[in-house]
């Protein structure tokens, strides 16, 4: 019994160092990561790996003896709170539950705040389709559309008006959206990332159609219409005509970035 208390003081530190290794590396190898955080972290989560993986094989060569008290337990049960909270978490993206607390009506105006232009020319604060490069000009020229993310069209709503686009996205059918878009209940949105989960802000484009029944909520959908802006409220309201939606399998990144 007494080896045995021995054997867990010594190996306090070495698990949970472990712990959080085995964590990044799943994070890392499954791609898990990008439900809350952009692509791009995949390299600072790299570089953690290396760091607990270090304190792992330090904490293995020099074991330190640890006092197997509640203040002990407590410290390790801190430091593993967020490898804890991600086996109970559902393994699931941000749907419309927080659509519903974050949506803060037409998103023309944060968008212009946030995306940066790509093209900077004399005069193109008075050109609408000023934001587009040439490359994304000439493909609006092609008689089949190609896909374009939401973002897209919210940055460069001219270009696209009165053009049939595709977008993918989730579907969303809600009462309490009627007041926003003239008595409309059906979105197709995404959600848009500076960094992470916590500062994701939902896209939205209304779609003119009530034949939404046999989709559920947050199922993921190409969307294929004509692309108008409404007048709602005294606002331009981005919606889809005649929308024609498929189901389709969610993308592996699910979040769209503004840069």
């Amino acid at each position: 019994m007494k080896s045995l208390d021995q054997a867990l003081k010594r190996c306090m530190h070495p698990f949970v160092f472990a712990a959080w290794t085995g964590f990044l590396i799943y994070l890392l190898v499954s791609q898990r990561f990008v439900a809350f955080l952009r692509p791009e972290f995949g390299l600072l989560l790299a570089v953690a790996n290396l760091v607990a993986m270090g304190f792992m094989l330090a904490a293995l060569i020099r074991p330190k003896t640890t006092e197997m008290d509640t203040s002990a337990i407590l410290r390790a049960l801190v430091l593993l709170i967020p490898v804890l909270y991600y086996v109970v978490m559902p393994d699931t993206m941000l749907g419309n539950q927080a659509f519903k607390k974050r949506f803060i009506g037409t998103n023309n105006g944060a968008i212009s705040r946030q995306a940066p232009t790509t093209l900077s020319s004399p005069g193109a604060e008075n050109n609408p389709n000023a934001a587009a490069p040439l490359g994304f000009v000439e493909s609006m020229q092609q008689a089949v559309p190609q896909e374009r993310t939401i973002l897209d069209i919210i940055r460069s709503p001219n270009l696209f008006k009165e053009k049939r686009v595709i977008v993918t996205g989730m579907i969303m059918r809600d009462e309490e959206l009627k007041p926003h878009f003239g008595g409309r209940d059906t979105v197709v949105y995404r959600f848009m990332i500076n960094c992470c989960a916590a500062d994701a802000l939902p896209l939205t484009i209304v779609l003119d159609t009530d034949q939404t029944d046999a989709f559920a909520k947050d199922q993921w959908v190409q969307v294929d219409g004509i692309f108008d802006l409404k007048q709602i409220n005294g606002k331009p309201v981005p919606m889809l005509l005649k929308p024609q939606i498929k189901r389709v399998a969610a993308p592996p990144v699910p979040y769209l970035r503004p840069f």
